[in-house]
C-alpha cells in the first residue's frame, strides 16, 4: 500500500508540473498603464521562451481600456451604442462584445524576446427574439516580451462592413 501511495503521489506532482498549472500559479507582476492605449509589466523570467505572455494581464489589459474614456477600446464601444441607439435598435445584453482572440503574429528571437499580436472581432448585438449580430471591426493588440519588460498596445482597429442588412 505504501508503495502505490508514494507512486501515485509522484504521478499527482509529475501531472500538476506539466499541466501549466504551476505557471499559472506563478507571482503575475502589476500591469502599469503608461497610456489610455499601452501598459508594461516587469517579469522575473529574463528568458522566458514565452511564458511571460499570460492571459491575465492580456485580459486586464483590456478591462483597464475599456473603462478608460480616452481609449480607443472604449471610444469605439461608445460610438458603437450610439450607432445602436440612432438605429432606434435595443442592445442586446452589453450591446458591444469582443469575440475570441487568437494570435496573428508571432516572432521569438532566442529565449528572451517574443514578438506577437493578437486580433479579435468586435460585434454589435441587437434585438429580443430576433437576434441581430454584426462583426463591426477587427481589433490588433501587440503583446510583446523583451527579455522580461512585457509591453501591451493598440497597435490597430479596422472597420469592417461585412453587410448591410437594415
Amino acid at each position: 500500500m505504501r508503495f502505490d501511495f508514494c507512486t501515485l503521489t509522484l504521478c499527482v506532482l509529475a501531472l500538476a508540473a506539466t499541466s501549466g498549472h504551476a505557471s499559472e500559479s506563478a507571482n503575475i507582476p502589476a500591469l502599469v498603464m503608461t497610456s489610455p492605449n499601452s501598459a508594461f509589466a516587469n517579469y522575473e523570467d529574463k528568458c522566458s521562451n514565452g511564458g511571460n505572455l499570460d492571459n491575465v494581464n492580456r485580459e486586464k489589459f483590456l478591462k483597464l481600456m475599456l473603462a478608460d474614456k480616452k481609449s480607443k477600446l472604449s471610444q469605439l464601444k461608445v460610438a458603437l451604442l450610439n450607432e445602436i441607439k440612432q438605429s432606434g435598435d435595443e442592445p442586446r445584453g452589453e450591446g458591444v462584445r469582443i469575440g475570441e482572440w487568437n494570435q496573428t503574429f508571432h516572432d521569438r528571437s532566442g529565449c528572451s524576446t517574443n514578438t506577437n499580436s493578437y486580433s479579435a472581432f468586435v460585434v454589435t448585438v441587437t434585438g429580443g427574439n430576433a437576434n441581430h449580430t454584426v462583426v463591426k471591426s477587427l481589433i490588433t493588440i501587440d503583446d510583446d516580451d523583451n527579455a522580461g519588460k512585457r509591453t501591451l498596445k493598440i497597435r490597430d482597429i479596422r472597420p469592417i462592413k461585412l453587410r448591410n442588412d437594415n
